[in-house]
């Protein structure tokens, strides 16, 4: 894998209260050592609010005003469905697989 990637793995639920603070601290530590390219490995995640899905937006301003870049991969169907239903799907590049969004 690309040395320049780095793969924030969130699983379980992402919702209002301490998961989404620990994102944005991750991403925004990960921001301040220069990373470039973030990938968000969505394979384990089961449930996200709207809390959630708003630290993913903001997640992503974030990024992109650092210069980097955010993808997305393996999220299953339910939480596909909600980034639709949400427009998220319009600001994110959604990969099936890590390999396919570090890669690309």
């Amino acid at each position: 894998m690309d040395p320049g990637v780095t793969v924030i793995k969130i699983s379980g639920r992402l919702v209002f209260g301490r998961e989404v603070d620990r994102l944005e601290t991750t991403v925004t530590d990960l921001l301040k050592q220069g990373q470039v390219k973030v990938v968000f490995d969505l394979s384990a995640l089961d449930y996200v609010d709207s809390s959630g899905i708003g630290t993913i937006v903001s997640c992503l301003t974030q990024i992109k005003k650092a210069g980097s870049e955010l993808r997305t991969a393996g999220a299953n169907p339910r939480i596909q469905r909600l980034f639709s239903m949400t427009g998220v799907d319009k600001l994110l590049a959604l990969y099936p697989t890590v390999a396919e969004a570090a890669a690309g």
